[in-house]
């Protein structure tokens, strides 16, 4: 994503190309000046012609050192390159034109183009660019450089274009309008998607460390893999036997008929970087290391955990763990049990993601008795490389995903989690349990993943945001994931209930109702003790037909000898018949008292041909009625469009991003945040239209005031936190899309045309366009009755505005 970066001077981000693999970006510094002079001399004919405009088959040195001298205020060279030996893929370049402006430009081998290199690198050059207190970028291009053309065009930014003399020139403001957000996230998706493959649909995989002794770890991972009917090629590896399992075993790496795209390390942490850059030289793409011993136990374990990371992304690899349980995947064309759960689960639509190594295997365990099927699984360990964001965005890629499950303990890049969290929501629903809540949880998360304190009224107001359902327990978690996996989203909170029993009824609509759900329709349905399956089916019927009813919860509480499977049946012919003359599936949930999970019930039905519908069941009515709740609110928010971040006119962040840069000036990096006298945050408001107001005498009249107040938080980026007398405070996670901030006015029981929200539009623009930004205090007051301001309300005098060096800001 398009981000400023405002001290580039040790710039170094690996990125993910299109294709899955993953190259460094760094800036050229004086020497790499023999590096990028061959890549430059050694580029045909036809490419150079392409990025000089003219006929050049060689570059003078004096070009190559100037290109390779960094200095951001004038010019500066990204570099793509990958590999132990910093093999250059393609470079970028800005030079300044003495104002405000760079022309840039790009050079990238003939082999690697088509990769989207050039796209990332103008992301990248753009924010050190605006970083450096440029507004904007210009190229001159021939005509026939359609590609690169089509890297402007594709790129989000909004350019303007003019052809003269077979050349075109372009010119772009360097900020970040929602269509490039929403590009540079599509491009960021699908590249992630496809670094995911060689994990978890690999053709080959190799297991280093494949033993003959059954209480082994290499044995076992091989044994399940094997019996899990792996649909690829399986190899064992070990210098000390012939064969593992019956296989045929290999005694190296390199001994292998091909490269795996998968290899799992089943060795001691101290093994790992070895074998690991063996694996990596034969050509494998991935790696699953499970073995402990790495961050989670000190600053040496960090430091070997540190190196094995940055070897597998110099090679454009993928790496899962370590201290991890391992990942699984139940697609019928893959079968891969590349973990310690002793079988695959039950095929299903279900991805879950996990930190904890053996509570996964439970989870996985509990699940198939609840009679949950899964898609995919991965146990992350320490998260050093794949996280639950990676996942995140494979599962919403993925056909055979409809559910992402998370057990979190903590948040790895919080922001970014909620970024896309909040796009996936709107397409499939992400469930979540995030543990670690207490103060013995975070020391317990801290010590066995090496996992950082977060405050979890951050965690709540960002699950709000992005539309992820907060699960308290591992059992509300898989209730829930039992009714979204098997019934259809309510369209409103209307519930009729139906029982057998008064008592069992009446704490069903008690516990719909605490948990903001309305009982209507026929209301609360009591068939008595000696109901019979007919008089279920009869009911149940007209409840689902009902037009004020969203959703039905049937309980039934077996009295003397009874079949609590002939209710459920005569529940799903109801059910069927309701569906086919209304053409609405409501979702309909059980509660056979004593019977809990999945209950799959066949269609005896006349003339149905349907398959066997699945109803989630619950032991209790409480426990239906909790899982209800949370699918109505998920359903809400579904209904709601996509939030975006608004623009305004008559805001100049460039004018801004310098005069903060230059208050900031000379200050060392340990340096406390510096305070800006309110001259200085006047200035700094005006850039992007913001007021403040004049003194303001005594008047009994005056409307209401508003206290907002930024913080700048390691994990979560900025936080802002609203208030008003009288109420609760709201926190939110930035950026405040336009959905976000009509939730804070409803909150403020403010009127949406007070002016409020234009201010906070505003402000969200400025905390954006300056990651400096430490701090804001300030107060804003609403016209009595909250009358209609034009614009944007002003700030009042006294406020409090603060910028830190280096930026605070977690992107």
């Amino acid at each position: 994503m398009f981000a400023i970066i405002p001290d580039g001077t040790d710039y170094r981000e690996f990125v993910l190309l299109k294709d899955g693999r993953s190259v460094l970006l760094r800036l050229a510094k004086p020497e790499d000046a023999d590096r990028v002079e061959a890549f430059i001399n050694s580029r045909t004919s036809q490419t150079l012609a392409l990025r000089f405009m003219a006929g050049v088959s060689r570059v003078s040195r004096k070009f190559v050192e100037d290109l390779c001298a960094w200095d951001p205020r004038r010019w500066a060279c990204l570099l793509a390159v990958e590999g132990a030996e910093q093999r250059i893929l393609g470079l970028g370049n800005y030079v300044g034109d003495g104002g405000n402006l760079a022309e840039v430009a790009f050079l990238v081998s003939e082999e690697d183009q088509g990769r989207g290199i050039a796209t990332l690198i103008l992301e990248k050059l753009g924010g050190l660019a605006a970083g450096a207190g440029f507004v904007g970028f210009e190229a001159e291009v021939l005509y026939e450089n359609q590609k690169m053309i089509r890297v402007f065009r594709d790129s989000g930014y909004e350019t303007r274009q003019a052809l003269e003399g077979g050349i075109i020139h372009v010119r772009f403001p360097l900020s970040a309008p929602e269509a490039m957000r929403e590009r540079a996230a599509t491009r960021e998706r699908v590249a992630v998607a496809n670094s995911m493959v060689p994990l978890l649909r690999p053709r080959a995989v190799a297991v280093v460390g494949a033993s003959r002794d059954p209480s082994s770890l290499g044995n076992a991972l091989f044994r399940n893999i094997l019996q899990g009917r792996f649909r690829g090629t399986l190899y064992p590896v070990n210098p000390r036997a012939s064969s593992i399992e019956g296989v045929r075993a290999y005694a190296s790496l390199a001994d292998l008929p091909e490269p795996p795209d998968l290899a799992v390390l089943a060795v001691p942490a101290s093994k790992v970087l070895t074998l690991a850059r063996k694996a990596l030289d034969t050509g494998c793409r991935s790696l699953l290391v499970l073995a402990a011993g790495f961050a989670e136990t000190g600053p040496e374990g960090a430091r070997r955990q540190d190196r094995l990371v940055k070897l597998v992304r110099s090679r454009g690899a993928r790496l899962v763990g370590p201290n991890c349980l391992g990942l699984l995947n139940t697609d019928a064309s893959v079968q891969l049990n590349a973990s310690l759960a002793s079988a695959l689960p039950p095929r299903g639509r279900v991805g879950f993601f996990s930190h904890s190594a053996a509570l996964g295997v439970v989870i996985l365990q509990y699940a198939a008795e609840r009679g949950l099927g899964f898609s995919t699984f991965v146990s992350a360990g320490n998260r050093a490389d794949v996280s639950g964001n990676d996942l995140l965005q494979y599962w919403d890629e993925d056909p055979a995903t409809d559910l992402a499950l998370l057990y979190l303990e903590t948040f790895g890049n919080a922001r970014r989690f909620a970024r896309l969290a909040r796009r996936m929501s709107h397409r499939k629903p992400v469930l979540c349990v995030k543990s670690a809540r207490s103060g013995a949880g975070l020391r317990m998360a801290q010590a066995h993943i090496g996992a950082s304190p977060q405050n979890d009224a951050e965690v709540e107001a960002l699950f709000q945001q992005a539309g992820v359902i907060r699960a308290d327990t591992l059992e509300e978690l898989f209730d829930i994931a039992l009714l979204l996996s098997n019934q259809p989203l309510p369209r409103g909170n209307r519930v009729a209930v139906v029982s057998n029993s008064g008592g069992v009824a009446t704490i069903c609509a008690d516990a719909c109702e605490s948990r903001g759900m309305a009982i209507a329709g026929p209301g609360l349905v009591d068939l008595q003790a000696t109901a019979t399956a007919e008089q279920y089916e009869q009911a149940c019927y007209g409840a689902l037909v009902h037009p004020e009813v969203d959703a039905l919860i049937a309980t039934f509480a077996c009295v003397g000898s009874c079949d609590p499977n002939a209710v459920a049946r005569a529940i799903r012919r109801a059910a069927a018949k309701a569906e086919r003359a209304t053409g609405t599936a409501k979702p309909t949930l059980l509660s056979l008292m004593g019977v809990s999970g999945a209950v799959a019930v066949g269609l005896p039905v006349k003339g149905d041909r349907g398959p066997a519908r699945t109803f989630p069941s619950y032991r209790f009515p409480e426990s239906a009625a909790l899982a209800l709740s949370k699918v109505v609110e998920y359903a809400r928010f579904r209904l709601l469009p996509p939030g975006r971040i608004l623009g305004y006119e008559g805001m100049d962040p460039a004018a801004a991003r310098r005069f903060v840069e230059a208050s900031l000036q000379g200050l060392p990096r340990e340096a406390p945040p510096l305070a800006m006298k309110e001259e200085q945050a006047r200035t700094v408001l005006g850039a992007f239209g913001l007021g403040v107001a004049a003194p303001a005498e005594a008047d009994p009249r005056r409307g209401k005031r508003v206290a907002l107040s930024l913080t700048a938080d390691p994990d979560f980026g900025p936080i802002w936190r609203f208030h008003r007398r009288g109420l609760p405070s709201m926190l939110r996670i930035t950026p405040l899309t336009d959905l976000d901030i009509a939730g804070v006015l409803d909150h403020l029981q403010l009127p949406r045309a007070c002016g409020l929200a234009e201010t906070l539009g505003r402000l969200t623009q400025m905390v954006e366009e300056l990651p400096w930004l430490h701090a804001i205090e300030a107060q804003v007051e609403v016209l009595p009755g909250g009358a209609p301001a034009p614009g944007c309300l002003p700030l009042l005098p006294g406020l409090h505005l603060s910028f830190a060096v280096p930026a605070l800001r977690p992107f």
